[in-house]
């Protein structure tokens, strides 16, 4: 038996494919190609493609747990909305192409469990001195790619990888929270 680790977006859903000896199975990446830019249409494409990539690796893996990042809190009231709209979109897929639980965790609960917890105010601040004619949209950006970098580090390391994509890194370190925790045994 396996399980199937996902970081999705409205654009994309990245997937690890874990056995329950700790062995990463499969890995990739789908990218939806929305041709419209309604919501319900994208949500509908999602819908679609990840169905069909979930039965598939359910077939090929026998996998039938999916642990799934839960959408991040968004400031926009439509951003949220729109995140919540596809990922149930994929959910509800999910179940139909044959997966039989799935379980949400948040993106700081995985990250901090691997070791990329936030940024401490002291790597913040050195990070602002050795940038100082920065903006503080550029920081931010930069404290965001610095912690997707932590995490394929991780993931490059423990499995000796060379993963780039960050996505697949995240679906991989959200598959190692999976495992090493125990979450999915509860």
């Amino acid at each position: 038996m396996a399980f199937i680790a996902v970081d999705a977006s409205s654009n994309s859903m990245a997937f690890a494919i874990f056995t329950y000896d700790n062995m990463l199975s499969a890995f990739g990446k789908i990218i939806y190609n929305h041709s419209s830019k309604s919501i319900y249409d994208k949500a509908g494409t999602i819908g679609k493609k990840s169905g069909s990539t979930v039965s598939a690796l359910i077939e090929r893996f026998e996998a039938r747990t999916m642990i799934i990042e839960k959408p991040i809190f968004a400031n926009s009231p439509m951003t949220a909305s729109n995140l919540a709209l596809t990922q149930g979109a994929l959910v509800g897929a999910s179940f139909m192409g044959g997966i039989h639980r799935i379980v949400g965790t948040e993106p700081i609960t995985w990250q901090s469990f691997i070791g990329n917890k936030n940024l401490t105010k002291a790597e913040k601040e050195q990070i602002k001195l050795d940038n100082p004619t920065q903006t503080a949209n550029w920081l931010k950006n930069y404290h965001r790619d610095f912690r997707k970098q932590r995490t394929m580090d991780y993931v490059n390391n423990r499995f000796s990888l060379d993963i780039k994509d960050n996505d697949v890194g995240d679906a991989i370190g959200i598959g190692c929270y999976a495992f090493d925790s125990g979450v999915l045994n509860k």
